[in-house]
């Protein structure tokens, strides 16, 4: 009786030992909310320069009174090179703008603390943005992710990403619906058509990349596809922005031209 008694004294410890280590492995698991706070964390705090590369593609279809034959088609290309030092903040993006239906140009554009300055090969003038960002030049969704990806934005959406990992890292993944785009308008006006009316999420998917070592934000893409319908009116907006980031610490510094040194120049 008291080897019986032994042996179940025993099997219980060793089971409550299982279950106190499957606990400790659980309580440390990580959460799509901690990767964001985390990678958040080491950007702000260790993350002094970088280089990325961007193209943000987006078109409109309008069909106005249901006339299918005859549709109106607008939408913009931007191919952007970025070299950024984060503090003090000096950013210059080299920029190819691809209209839609008219010949490219190229635009420079220059961030210095809260000034930004531009300019490009078609007026060959200087301007200042009075906004102080880049969002009255390339909107919302482009300014989010220019020069470095602000997670913040995405804080409220936490419970939905979907966490992989990846080689070299950990992946963030996101679809979201048509309950879901208005939220997200919220943070990005410039999703979707710029018509307000019934929207119909066809496609709206995000995924971030991360850095398993650094856990800084390696990649970024977004690819949307909504149809908005007012009236007798519809529109239909295609976006697709690609973003990948590199040269960690490590980016080739620049001169700022004498426009930006000295403003009174121009």
């Amino acid at each position: 009786m008291k080897k019986i008694i032994n042996a179940l004294a025993v099997s219980s410890m060793l089971l409550l030992l299982a279950a106190c280590s499957y606990t400790g492995k659980a309580q440390n698991v990580m959460t799509a909310g901690d990767l964001l706070d985390k990678s958040q964390k080491a950007m702000e705090t260790s993350l002094k320069s970088v280089q990325s590369h961007i193209v943000y593609d987006e078109t409109e279809v309008t069909v106005f009174d249901g006339d299918l034959e005859n549709p109106e088609r607008a939408g913009v290309k931007f191919d952007m090179n970025t070299v950024a030092f984060l503090d003090p903040v000096k950013v210059h993006t080299e920029t190819k703008v691809t209209p839609r239906g008219t010949a490219p140009w190229n635009m420079d554009v220059y961030r210095v603390d809260d000034r930004v300055f531009v300019t490009d090969n078609k007026n060959n003038k200087w301007d200042e943005l009075s906004s102080g960002s880049i969002a009255e030049v390339f909107g919302t969704l482009v300014s989010g992710v220019n020069p470095i990806v602000d997670l913040s934005k995405f804080k409220e959406f936490e419970d939905d990403f979907i966490l992989q990992p990846i080689d070299y890292g950990y992946a963030l993944k996101l679809s979201l619906d048509r309950n879901q785009l208005k939220q997200f308008k919220e943070i990005f006006p410039d999703i979707g058509s710029s018509q307000e009316g019934f929207d119909m999420v066809d496609r709206l998917d995000i995924v971030i990349t991360f850095n398993n070592r650094t856990l800084y934000v390696t990649g970024f893409t977004m690819s949307s596809y909504i149809k908005t319908y007012k009236d007798s009116n519809s529109y239909r907006s295609q976006q697709k922005l690609n973003a990948t980031y590199s040269y960690f610490n490590d980016a080739e510094n620049f001169e700022l031209p004498k426009e930006v040194k000295d403003p009174t120049s121009k």
